[in-house]
């Protein structure tokens, strides 16, 4: 077999192998890329909603991390790095000039399936220095200025 064959090949083999009548579909059985969620509050009032700050004056110290803000009940800051894989992540989250929080993660590699390899999963999580409970309350950190 000549190597365009294999080339033109080897992708038809593996989506063919995923597709089984018995299986689901596998990209819907495999999920992304976690999500750290954080709630930040001063005296119970979320941050964002009562003013203090807006999402520009939020900075986190690591390059490769993606942070945004989205609004559920209250405006939450989302933490993703490209980069989890299992092991220990520490970040520094400055809020304007006064205010910041640090955050430790562990992450474990889930086990893998037929369709997806194993991904990163939130295992523990502190947040200046003081450990949450896992897994967290709807999915939510909640952080006390």
């Amino acid at each position: 077999m000549t190597l365009k064959r294999l080339i033109i090949l080897l992708p038809v083999v593996f989506v063919l192998s995923c597709l089984n009548s018995d299986d689901e579909d596998c990209s819907s059985l495999c999920p992304g890329l976690g999500v750290l969620a954080f709630d930040i509050q001063i005296d119970g009032s979320n941050v964002f909603d009562n003013g203090t700050y807006s999402f520009n004056d939020v900075t986190v110290d690591d390059t490769n991390s993606l942070y945004s803000l989205e609004s559920i009940s209250s405006p939450l800051l989302l933490l993703q790095d490209p980069d989890w894989s299992e092991g220990d992540y520490n970040y520094f989250i400055r809020l304007g000039d006064e205010d910041s929080f640090t955050v430790n993660a562990t992450f474990e590699l889930s086990s893998g399936s037929e369709c997806c390899g194993p991904v990163p999963v939130l295992t523990a999580i502190r947040i200046n220095d003081i450990n949450q409970e896992i897994p967290l309350a709807e999915g939510v950190a909640i952080v006390n200025l």
